[in-house]
C-alpha cells in the first residue's frame, strides 16, 4: 500500500514538473547568434527559420527570439512585422531580468549594454521608420520614466541609465523635427548631448559613450538642414570631446571606431563649410540682423573644413554613408561635378550590397544627387533622374502596399497561432490539474481504504478474541457436564451430554443431510427430547443453530489451518455455498475471508 502511495505521489510531482527543466544552452545560443549574423543580409528567411527552430528547442527564450525577429525583419525592411515582434518585448519580465551586457549577435562583451533597453531603443527606431512619430515620443517618455525608476532602485547603473535616456531624447528630437516643431527638436538634441557630456566623463564602455555620438550627429544634421550653421559650431568641440572619450574605451571594435571617427570628422567639415558658405553670402551685409564675419575667420573655417574633408577621404574602407557624406560636403563647396561622381559611386555601392530600394534610399541618395545636378546646371540629367525617381517612387509605393498586406496577413496568422498556443496551454493546465486531482483522489481512496482495512482488522481481531473466549467457556461447560455424576444430571442434561459426545465426530455434523429427525435417530430418542435438551443446555439454541455452530467452528478451523478455497471449505463443513457466507457472518460477525486474514496473522 505504501509503495502504491509513493508511486501516485511521484506521478503527481511528475505532472507538475513536466517541461519545467531548462538545460543550459548559453554556448549554443551564442554560437547560433554568430551564424544568424552571417546570414542576416544574405538569407534573412533562413535566419528566421533558424530562430523559430532554436526557440522551439529551448536554445532561445521567447523574449530573445522576438528580439532577433525584430532585428531580422527590420533589416529586411518589413517594418510592420519588426514593430509587431518588437512590441512583444515591451515590459517583458524575462528580457528585463537578463540585464546582460552582451551583443545582440555575439558573445559577452562590454559593448552593447542592457539588453532590455537596447531592445526598446531598437523598437523606437523601427516605429520612427514607420512614420509613427507621436507613438515614438510616448514610447521614449515611457523608457525615460522606467529607466529613472530602475536607476532609483539600483537595478541599472548610472552610466547605462544616462545612455538610454540620451538616446530616447534623441528620438524625441527626431520626431519633433518631423512633426514640424524645430524649437522642441533643438531642445531635445541639446539635452541629449549635455546629459552625456556632464554625466558620463570617465566611462570606458563604448556602448555608453556611443549615445553621445548619436546626439551630436543628429544635432549636426538638424542645424545644417535648418540653415543654422553658426549654432552647429558649438558641436565641433563636443565632437572632439566624444572622440577623446572613445579613445579611452577598451575593446572598441574597429568598425565602430572607424565609423564614429568618420562621422565626427565629416560632420565637422560640413559645419565649417556651411558657415563659410553663409558668411560669404552675408559678408558685406547685415541682413536678418547677422553681423558679417571677419574674413580671416572665414578663411580659417575654410582651411579646417578642407583639412577635415581630406582626412575623411583618406579613411580606410569608406562606407556608403561616408562616400555620400563626402559628396554632400563637395556640394557645399560648389564642386558639383565631383560631388555627382561620388553620389553615383555611393549609389552603385549601395545597390551592389543588395540593400533595399525604398523611400529612404530615394531621400538619402537620389535626392542629394538630384540637387547636385540642378546646381550643376545639367538639366538633361536632372530630368532623366526625376523620371527615374518618379518611377521608383510609384513602384516602391506599390511594393510597400503589397508588403504591408503580406505583413498584416503574417501578423494575423501569428496572432492566431499565439491564440491557439494559449488555448493549448490552458488545455494542458486543465489536464494537468485534472490529472493531479485524479492522483490526489486515488491517493485519498487508497488512504481511506487502508484506514478502513486497519479499522476492520482491529474490529475482527476483537471479535476473534471474543469468539475464542466464548468457545472456551462453552467447552468448559461441556467438560463440567461430562465430569458430573450421571445421578446428579437431569434427563435433558444426560441427553445433551450424549449429543456433545456425538458432535466430537466431524463426519456427523458436516453431513448436510443431518437434521433433528436424523439426530434423534442417532441418539435413539424422540425429536422433541433433542430439541428440549439443546434449548435447555445451550442457551435456548435451536437444533439447526446448534448444528450450524459446530459446522461454522469446523469451517473456521479449516480457514485458519489450510489454503483451501472458501467454497470448498463450505462444502466440507456441510454448508451450501449460498448459505455459508450468511451463516458464518451471523455467527462470527465477519466474512470467511476476513476471518482467515485475521486468524492467520
Amino acid at each position: 500500500m505504501k509503495q502504491a502511495l509513493h508511486l501516485i505521489i511521484s506521478c503527481a510531482v511528475l505532472v507538475l514538473t513536466m517541461g519545467c527543466s531548462k538545460p543550459d544552452h548559453s554556448e549554443e545560443a551564442a554560437q547560433l547568434k554568430h551564424e544568424l549574423h552571417d546570414m542576416l543580409y544574405k538569407n534573412p528567411e533562413l535566419a528566421l527559420v533558424r530562430v523559430d527552430s532554436a526557440k522551439q528547442a529551448g536554445v532561445f527564450s521567447a523574449a530573445m527570439a522576438n528580439l532577433l525577429r525584430t532585428n531580422i525583419y527590420g533589416a529586411m525592411g518589413q517594418t510592420r512585422l519588426a514593430v509587431y515582434y518588437g512590441e512583444q518585448m515591451l515590459n517583458d519580465p524575462e528580457l528585463k531580468r537578463e540585464r546582460l551586457r552582451e551583443r545582440l549577435w555575439g558573445g559577452a562583451t562590454a559593448g552593447m549594454g542592457d539588453t532590455y533597453y537596447s531592445a526598446l531603443l531598437m523598437l523606437c527606431g523601427l516605429v520612427e521608420r514607420n512614420g509613427e512619430y507621436g507613438r515614438v515620443i510616448r514610447l521614449s517618455d515611457e523608457i525615460i520614466a522606467d529607466v529613472d525608476n530602475e536607476r532609483g532602485q539600483g537595478d541599472i547603473s548610472e552610466q547605462v541609465a544616462l545612455r538610454v535616456k540620451s538616446r530616447a531624447l534623441t528620438f524625441k528630437g527626431d520626431c519633433e523635427y518631423h512633426l514640424g516643431h524645430p524649437d522642441e527638436a533643438e531642445r531635445y538634441y541639446l539635452e541629449s548631448i549635455n546629459l552625456m557630456m556632464d554625466g558620463v566623463k570617465q566611462s570606458d564602455d563604448y556602448w555608453v559613450i556611443d549615445g553621445m555620438f548619436t546626439g551630436i550627429i543628429e544635432a549636426t544634421e538638424f542645424y545644417l538642414e535648418q540653415d543654422k550653421a553658426e549654432k552647429a559650431l558649438a558641436l565641433v568641440a563636443k565632437g572632439d570631446t566624444a572622440l577623446a572619450r572613445l579613445d579611452r574605451c577598451a575593446d572598441v571594435p574597429d568598425r565602430v571606431y572607424r565609423m564614429r571617427h568618420n562621422n565626427i570628422t565629416i560632420g565637422q567639415a560640413m559645419i565649417y563649410a556651411a558657415n563659410v558658405r553663409n558668411s560669404e553670402r552675408h559678408l558685406s551685409s547685415l541682413k536678418d540682423g547677422r553681423v558679417a564675419t571677419d574674413e580671416d575667420v572665414v578663411n580659417g573655417w575654410r582651411d579646417k573644413a578642407e583639412a577635415l574633408y581630406l582626412k575623411h577621404r583618406q579613411a580606410e574602407s569608406p562606407s556608403v554613408y561616408d562616400i555620400g557624406a563626402d559628396a554632400r560636403y563637395l556640394v557645399m563647396t560648389d564642386r558639383y561635378d565631383e560631388a555627382i561622381r561620388l553620389f553615383r559611386q555611393a549609389d552603385s555601392l549601395y545597390l551592389a550590397k543588395g540593400n533595399a530600394i525604398n523611400t529612404v534610399y530615394i531621400k538619402n541618395y537620389m535626392m542629394n544627387q538630384y540637387r547636385a545636378l540642378q546646381k550643376a546646371g545639367r538639366q538633361d540629367e536632372v530630368l532623366a533622374l526625376a523620371d527615374r525617381m518618379r518611377q521608383l517612387t510609384d513602384s516602391i509605393h506599390l511594393q510597400e502596399r503589397k508588403i504591408d498586406v503580406e505583413q498584416q496577413q503574417k501578423i494575423r496568422q501569428k496572432e492566431a497561432e499565439i491564440a491557439s498556443r494559449r488555448q493549448s496551454v490552458i488545455v494542458y493546465r486543465i489536464l494537468a490539474v485534472a490529472a493531479l486531482l485524479v492522483c490526489m483522489f486515488v491517493a485519498y481512496m487508497f488512504w481511506r481504504a487502508a484506514r478502513y482495512n486497519k479499522v476492520i482488522t482491529e474490529k475482527n481481531r476483537r471479535l476473534l478474541a471474543e469468539i475464542e473466549q466464548r468457545e472456551r467457556e462453552e467447552q468448559q461447560t461441556i467438560e463440567q457436564l461430562e465430569a458430573a455424576p450421571e445421578a446428579d444430571l437431569t434427563a435433558e442434561q444426560q441427553l445433551y451430554r450424549r449429543l456433545c459426545e456425538l458432535m466430537k465426530q466431524p463426519d456427523i455434523f458436516t453431513n448436510p443431510d443431518l437434521d433433528r429427525s436424523r439426530l434423534a435417530q442417532l441418539l435413539g430418542t424422540n425429536e422433541h427430547y433433542v430439541s428440549d435438551a439443546i434449548s435447555a443446555c445451550a442457551d435456548g439454541k435451536s437444533v439447526n443453530g446448534f448444528l450450524n455452530e459446530y459446522r461454522v467452528r469446523h469451517a473456521a478451523h479449516l480457514l485458519a489451518t489450510t489454503n483451501d478455497s472458501v467454497a470448498l471449505i463450505a462444502e466440507l463443513s456441510g454448508f451450501s455455498r449460498s448459505s455459508f457466507f450468511r451463516i458464518f457472518s451471523e455467527v462470527y460477525g465477519m466474512s470467511p475471508s476476513d476471518y482467515r486474514r485475521v486468524a492467520k496473522k
